[in-house]
């Protein structure tokens, strides 16, 4: 049985839309957790003005939350449906794909 594989741009697809969904979630309903750290990025950013602040804080818990589970989701469907190692040959180091013989193509080296 072959392992499936996904193109990189639907693997990648898939995480942003993931990342996507959480940030949705995430504006709409807060959290104990993201309350805390909204408050600890808010404490961080004190050197700028109040409104700045607050919208820097709030943009930070959310997009970062985000933006971590998307680059993870990535991660996962890469591990698992990511592209195949090729097999070579041993002698001459020729792809062996698509192969009809258990023979090199190139240099007739037995598998």
């Amino acid at each position: 049985m072959r392992k499936r594989r996904l193109h990189w741009f639907w693997r990648a697809a898939i995480a942003v839309a993931a990342g996507a969904i959480y940030g949705t979630v995430m504006c709409s309903w807060y959290s104990d957790y993201t309350l805390a750290l909204f408050t600890r990025i808010h404490d961080a950013l004190a050197i700028l003005p109040d409104a700045l602040r607050l919208a820097a804080a709030d943009a930070l818990s959310v997009w970062l939350g985000t933006c971590l589970l998307a680059v993870v989701t990535y991660g996962v469907l890469t591990r698992h449906f990511g592209p195949l190692p090729e097999i070579r040959c041993r002698q001459c180091s020729a792809i062996l794909r698509d192969i009809a013989e258990p023979a090199c193509p190139e240099c007739g080296e037995r598998i």
